[in-house]
């Protein structure tokens, strides 16, 4: 969706969902809920996306429900 000066992607899927009390961590560096899981991937897709001056977020409803993660990126509006 392009809204004003932001472009906003968001991708849902009906997995397993994430708890709670995980979404406030799986963007740091190192957590991982898998057995050979490295906890680099969400936390360099959110460093590369608050580079570019933008977000990357989630939100689930919890267990078996699913999750969104939400990538939002200002627009250069600026004509070269």
């Amino acid at each position: 969706v392009v809204s004003g000066s932001s472009l906003r992607v968001s991708v849902r899927d009906e997995g397993e969902g994430i708890p709670e009390e995980n979404l406030t961590r799986i963007f740091a560096h190192g957590f991982t809920t898998r057995n050979a899981g490295h906890g680099f991937g969400l936390h360099s897709c959110a460093l590369a996306a608050k580079e570019m001056g933008g977000t990357l977020t989630a939100h689930s409803d919890g267990p078996g429900q699913g999750a969104t993660f939400t990538l939002q990126l200002p627009l250069n509006t600026t004509q070269a």
